[in-house]
């Protein structure tokens, strides 16, 4: 099962770019600024972009194997679910975000008003999408705290996990001030993203330090249906 926490990692690498971007986007209050924005970092939002994307390859292989592994917990099966099925909804709805604000960076020299219309779509899509995220953090810490799947300090990173996607909600009711999805107290889009890939990151290594556990040798001259 070494490749799922290898996944894990290499996830995180080509996510990593992301680190470099989100602190940046301007505030949501001032259409102009967004504008001005795309106009210098198109090039910059690409490239991350499409690192963004190759990484989703190895986010499904992390999560194939995270779900073989949290199955292992069969009284708390329905959390480990609930934990992958959240964490799908969570980036397939980060997807769609990185694809509206990329082209708000594409018609931002010829249709200012549509760029900046897309730049907040984005953005206001991950208010709803925290919930998700929410859904994540709690399921994974149920079962680090309810089995030993996961070690016991996943659960109580996962909890910080949850808080942070609280951030961003306000982002329903408003485009401005502390609590919406651009400039949150909890750092808007930033903090909810930036723990979900530290506890990857976390878990990933975690897992590949684990001992190899060698397999069983088949029984020499044995036939395989009567095999136990």
């Amino acid at each position: 099962m070494r490749w799922g926490p290898w996944a894990g990692v290499l996830l995180c690498l080509s996510w990593a770019p992301m680190a470099l971007v989100l602190p940046r986007f301007p505030d949501l209050g001032s259409a102009h600024v967004v504008v001005i924005y795309w106009a210098a970092e198109l090039g910059v939002m690409q490239a991350v972009a499409l690192s963004v994307g190759v990484g989703y390859l190895f986010l499904l292989v992390f999560l194939g194997a995270l779900t073989d592994r949290l199955s292992a917990a069969e009284h708390l099966r329905p959390w480990s679910w609930t934990a992958v099925a959240s964490a799908v909804v969570f980036t397939t709805a980060l997807n769609v975000a990185i694809g509206l604000v990329l082209s708000a960076g594409l018609v931002a020299r010829t249709d200012p008003a549509g760029a900046y219309a897309l730049h907040v779509g984005g953005f206001v899509l991950a208010a709803p999408a925290a919930f998700a995220g929410v859904a994540f953090f709690l399921a994974v810490a149920v079962v680090a705290f309810g089995s030993p799947v996961l070690p016991r300090w996943s659960a109580w990173l996962a909890v910080a996990g949850a808080v942070a996607n609280a951030g961003p909600v306000g982002g329903v009711t408003t485009l401005v001030g502390p609590w919406n999805a651009g400039n949150g107290v909890l750092a808007g889009i930033a903090a909810p993203l930036g723990l979900f890939v530290a506890w990857i990151l976390a878990v990933s290594v975690w897992w590949l330090r684990e001992p190899a556990v060698p397999s069983r040798p088949e029984p020499v001259g044995q036939p395989a249906a009567t095999r136990r």
